[in-house]
């Protein structure tokens, strides 16, 4: 590479913490041609691409997560107005029955 190639930013850096060869290969090749020649190997060696499906399944997950939070959310708000009318219901009793009002 030439001193004269483009700037490298935070994520570069942070993407060089991580796996030296990786962002060199990145910034030599670029991604779209790293995954051009990813896939051209699983094809050539009969693997399934698995990150497709992980991710699949990961969305899958979050989604069942967030409709069981949803549903605890709205059970707690219909618990806390129940008690809230319970409660008075009761104090309008009270205030009745013993001559409050």
């Amino acid at each position: 590479m030439k001193k004269e190639d483009k700037p490298i930013s935070a994520s570069e850096l942070n993407r060089y913490s991580y796996c030296p060869y990786q962002w060199y290969y990145e910034r030599l090749y670029g991604m779209k041609e790293l995954r051009r020649l990813y896939q051209e190997r699983n094809e050539r060696l009969g693997l399934t691409d698995k990150a497709a499906g992980n991710f699949t399944r990961g969305l899958e997950h979050h989604r069942k997560s967030y409709r069981r939070l949803r549903w605890r959310t709205r059970l707690r708000r219909f618990a806390a107005v129940l008690v809230t009318l319970i409660l008075l219901g009761l104090t309008g009793y009270f205030w009745v029955r013993y001559g409050m009002a």
